[in-house]
């Protein structure tokens, strides 16, 4: 078994169980607790079925990129 993701205060995540992205609001009782991101009320998930929200790949590799970086060569 690999080691489970801990999420960092605060930090968005991604609930696969759920199909939620929300923020890490704390661990009580070996569960975490996510809030949706724009307010509302908690909900409980399990360590295994969180994860981190990627960035999107417009903004992992902005359209502003140096000559030569992987978002210049694929436009």
């Amino acid at each position: 078994m690999g080691t489970l993701f801990k999420p960092t205060d605060r930090q968005l995540v991604h609930d696969r169980r759920s199909r939620r992205v929300g923020v890490y609001m704390g661990t009580l009782a070996g569960r975490y607790y996510l809030r949706p991101e724009h307010g509302g009320c908690e909900w409980a998930a399990q360590p295994v079925d969180v994860e981190p929200v990627c960035p999107p790949l417009e903004y992992a590799n902005p359209a502003g990129a140096p000559r030569g970086s992987v978002a210049s060569t694929y436009r």
